[in-house]
C-alpha cells in the first residue's frame, strides 16, 4: 500500500472525506505502517505536557474519540455496509472489520500508554536475560518472554507490589516496615521480607522455588485454601485442572541456572525440554516420536541463544535436531 497522504489524514479527522476516502484512511490505518503512526501520536500528545489545556491522558482519549467518530461516521453515511447478501456479504464484512479493528487498535493503544504514565514496565524478548534493580536497590532477573511490572510511585506506598507473568529471580532486600508482594496472572500472591527465590508463570504452569528466607503464598487461587508458608529449599508447583499445588525440596540451583546462562536438567522429559524452547525461546517444537516424550535426561546445556542450547540439547541427549525458523523438529540420532 501507498505512503497515506497527510491531508487525507487532516480531513479523515474533520469528518471532511467522502466514502472511498474514510475507506482508503481506515485501511490505511489497519496496516502495520498506520498502526505505527497512530501509536507515535498518541505517545507524542502524551508527552507534550505543557502548553495544553488538556490532561496528557485525556488528549490520548481525545485522539481515540477522532477515531471513533470518523469510523462511526463511516458507518452512518454508507448504510449499505450493514447489510449483507451472498454475492457482495464477504467485502463488507471485511469492511466492517478494518472498522472495528482501528476502533481496537486505537484504544488499546490508547489504553496502554495510558498505564504507562503510572506504571514501570519491564519486558523481555524470547531468549533476553535481563537485570533490573528496583527503587530499594532489591534486584530481579527477568528470564526470556516475560514481563514485570510496579508502580511509579512505589516506594511512597505502604506495600510495596510487583506484577510479574513469564519467569524472575528475586533478590529482595530486607525492610523493616514495608512488605514485599509479587502478583502472579494466576492470582497467587507471594508476601516477601529480605529473600530470594524464583518464579514461573507461564500458560502451562505456575511455581516458586524459595533459596534464601521465607515466603508467604496467599491469593484467590482455588489450590490455596489456606496460606502457605515456604521454608528455604521448597518448591511449590500449582496444578490448575484439579485445583491443588505440590510443595517438595529440591535442588535450588537448578530452577535457578537460567541466570547463569545454563539449564539443569534432572529427570526431566523431552516433554519439559519442549515447554522450555516454546515458553523462553518462542520456538515450535515437533517431537513424532512419541516414545521419546517420556525418556528422561540429565544434565547442564548452554542457553545463551536457542542455537547454542539446540546443540548442546542435541549433543548431550544424542538427539537429531533441525531448526527452521522458529519450528524445531526432534527425533533420535540414529547414527
Amino acid at each position: 500500500m501507498k505512503p497515506i497522504d497527510p491531508a487525507l489524514l487532516t480531513k479523515f479527522f474533520n469528518n471532511q472525506c467522502t466514502a472511498a476516502e474514510r475507506q482508503q484512511v481506515t485501511a490505511w490505518l489497519d496496516t502495520p505502517e498506520g498502526r505505527a503512526w497512530l501509536s507515535s501520536s498518541i505517545q507524542q500528545d502524551l508527552e507534550q505536557g505543557e502548553g495544553h489545556t488538556l490532561p496528557r491522558t485525556e488528549r490520548s482519549g481525545e485522539i481515540y474519540q477522532r477515531i471513533l467518530a470518523a469510523t462511526s461516521a463511516q458507518d452512518t453515511t454508507s448504510p449499505q455496509w450493514r447489510w449483507f447478501d451472498r454475492s457482495r456479504g464477504t467485502g463488507r464484512l471485511k469492511a466492517a472489520a478494518v472498522i472495528a479493528g482501528v476502533i481496537a487498535i486505537s484504544f488499546a493503544a490508547w489504553q496502554l500508554l495510558r498505564q504507562d504514565n503510572k506504571t514501570v514496565t519491564y519486558t523481555t524478548a524470547y531468549g533476553e536475560i535481563r537485570t533490573i534493580t528496583l527503587p530499594d536497590q532489591s534486584v530481579v532477573t527477568l528470564n526470556g518472554n516475560s514481563t514485570l511490572r510496579y508502580s511509579r510511585h512505589w516506594d511512597k506506598a505502604a506495600q510495596r507490589e510487583i506484577w510479574i507473568q513469564g519467569e524472575a529471580f528475586f533478590d529482595v532486600k530486607p525492610a523493616s516496615k514495608k512488605g514485599f508482594v509479587v502478583h502472579t496472572s494466576r492470582h497467587i500472591n507471594v508476601e516477601v521480607l529480605g529473600t530470594s527465590f524464583n518464579v514461573l508463570d507461564r500458560d502451562t504452569r505456575m511455581q516458586v522455588v524459595l533459596n534464601t528466607g521465607k515466603v508467604r503464598l496467599s491469593g484467590g487461587a482455588a489450590a490455596i485454601k489456606a496460606p502457605i508458608i515456604m521454608q528455604p529449599g521448597q518448591l511449590v508447583e500449582f496444578k490448575e485442572k484439579n485445583s491443588t499445588y505440590q510443595q517438595q525440596q529440591v535442588n535450588t540451583e537448578q530452577y535457578a541456572s537460567w541466570k547463569s546462562h545454563k539449564l539443569q536438567f534432572h529427570n526431566a522429559d523431552l516433554k519439559e525440554v519442549a515447554q522450555v524452547l516454546q515458553e523462553t525461546y518462542g520456538l515450535t517444537v515437533t517431537i513424532a516420536d512419541t516414545t521419546l516424550l517420556h525418556q528422561q535426561f540429565s544434565g547442564t546445556v548452554p542457553s545463551g541463544s536457542a542455537d547454542i542450547l539446540l546443540d548442546g540439547l542435541s549433543q548431550l541427549f544424542n538427539l537429531k535436531i533441525k531448526r527452521k525458523d522458529v519450528t524445531v523438529n526432534i527425533e533420535r540420532n540414529r547414527q
